[in-house]
């Protein structure tokens, strides 16, 4: 290694890191955002050493994939956990009230007329949507946790189990009489946390792919779902299994052991998202040693497939919930029927070629412009600090040297299943959260889609261009982006 050379890196990383935060702070300028500037100066400063802080470690560690990661995770998921207002992740208030009702003993939600009826201690929490926040004097984020009733209009009806981190934060807090505003940072660390150790063991054991993995694992979706009150936490985090073990299983590891752990994560996060159980036609690309064994797992994986897609008929729903419930959500657009969107589109055939066009067409919104970690518009800054990370991911994938390289045919399997997942996350939002006869498709997130992004730098990476041996400007750019991230509630609320 040269050491010089080394040394060189480390001071333009830490000089592009400041040139970065300097332009995020100009991006993110009104007089709105910096009313307040003291506190902006106080958490911009913050970031700034935290941010220097980790360039210095992951230089320092840089042959310890496992634990940069595990530190890039913590930090910043921490300081989303504890400065990000309550509620202010995609849909957090539903996903809070489903946690809550787990800890009182319900798995699955009662609907009525009214909502939900729940105990009502972090309705208060909502005050961040007028700009509330910890730091101000009215908030009543402080009092107790108690027992008084309300009701909540929507929450979930996914599986109990992607909760049982979320409802356990809440559990504990309770038991220590903390109160209402620990049951939330709580309930944020308790998913933070196991997706920081799950990652951590992940980039540890893979044998090939560990650098990419941290990248996925890293990406500001992923950092800001996993530290809210969402079932997203669940679903990246056994992403992280599912992409470690299909790795493994590549590379040789082909045994009971490893296929076990592979669809048990498989159908466990299908079952939230039905168009992940895709991913279990990775096997295609593993290479068996044992003939039978390879038709018994395909085989495997169409009735896990075929069983997905009844659940969401309703034909398994009992295994899983009380009732085929649906969720009670006043902000369903209007005219929504799924059997009636089936009709239109069997009496309208021609309107799949419109809606494939327009789905594609709005990979620039979707992913850049109108792509959001929060659920608040106004976020000056925010398309630049997507606009930076997209480039960054793609610039990754498809220059920087892999240790694993695949074929042309195994390739054209992962792109299938990428674009089969892709457009089934479409369909199904189509089918059942657009209005029938829509020639746009409602309610479609970035995020949905990170359990197949993190299949690109296989996809898309080039065989002759290469860089390699530059991890240091790699774990800065994911420092920046992060950083980014961070400053988008800071400059917003503080």
């Amino acid at each position: 290694m040269d050491i010089k050379n080394c040394f060189n890196d480390y001071k333009k990383c830490m000089l592009i890191f400041l040139a970065f935060i300097i332009i995020f702070v100009l991006a993110m300028s009104t007089a709105e955002n910096f009313a307040h500037f003291e506190n902006e100066a106080v958490f911009i400063g913050l970031a700034t050493v935290l941010g220097l802080i980790g360039i210095y470690y992951s230089y320092k560690r840089e042959m310890e994939l496992h634990k940069v990661a595990l530190v890039f995770i913590l930090v910043f998921g921490l300081l989303m956990v504890f400065f990000t207002p309550p509620l202010s992740f995609p849909d957090e208030a539903a996903h809070f009230t489903r946690a809550e009702l787990m800890t009182e003993g319900y798995l699955y939600p009662e609907f009525s007329d009214n909502g939900i009826y729940v105990d009502n201690y972090y309705f208060v929490f909502q005050d961040s949507y007028h700009g509330v926040t910890i730091l101000s004097p009215e908030n009543q984020y402080n009092d107790p946790i108690d027992a008084d009733k309300g009701y909540y209009g929507w929450t979930t009806s996914s599986p109990f189990y992607s909760y049982l981190l979320s409802a356990l934060g809440i559990l504990i807090a309770k038991l220590l009489n903390l109160t209402a505003i620990w049951a939330m940072y709580l309930s944020r660390m308790a998913n933070l946390i196991f997706y920081g150790a799950v990652a951590y063991f992940m980039i540890k054991i893979i044998p090939k792919y560990k650098l990419p993995l941290l990248v996925i694992a890293t990406m500001p979706l992923c950092i800001s779902q996993v530290s809210s009150v969402s079932y997203d936490a669940f679903i990246l985090t056994f992403t992280l299994v599912i992409l470690t073990y299909f790795i493994k299983m590549y590379c040789g590891e082909v045994n009971g052991k490893n296929l076990a752990i592979f669809f048990i994560s498989l159908i466990l996060i299908s079952l939230i998202k039905p168009p992940y159980v895709m991913l279990g036609f990775l096997l295609l690309v593993v290479p068996f040693e044992d003939e039978k064994l390879k038709k018994i797992s395909l085989i495997a994986v169409l009735i896990a497939a075929a069983a997905i897609m009844l659940s969401e008929s309703s034909f398994f729903t009992p295994l899983f919930t009380q009732s085929a419930v649906t969720s009670h959500n006043p902000s369903v657009p209007a005219n929504v029927s799924s059997s009636g969107q089936i009709s239109f589109i069997l009496s309208n055939p021609a309107i799949i070629l419109a809606l494939i066009k327009n789905t594609l067409f709005s990979v620039p919104n979707l992913f850049v412009l109108k792509s959001n970690f929060f659920h608040y518009t106004g976020y000056k800054g925010i398309k630049l600090v997507n606009l930076i990370y997209v480039l960054f991911f793609i610039g990754f994938s498809l220059f920087y040297k892999l240790d694993i390289e695949l074929e042309k045919k195994k390739r054209l399997i992962l792109a299938l299943i990428f674009l089969i997942t892709y457009f089934g996350i479409y369909a199904i939002f189509y089918i059942t959260w657009s209005p029938v006869g829509s020639l746009t498709i409602l309610g479609v997130q970035a995020r949905y889609f990170i359990p197949v992004i993190a299949l690109l730098p296989l996809i898309i990476n080039l065989k002759n261009k290469k860089i390699e041996n530059k991890e240091i400007y790699i774990f800065t750019f994911i420092i920046i982006c992060l950083t980014g991230l961070f400053l988008l509630p800071i400059t917003h609320f503080y």
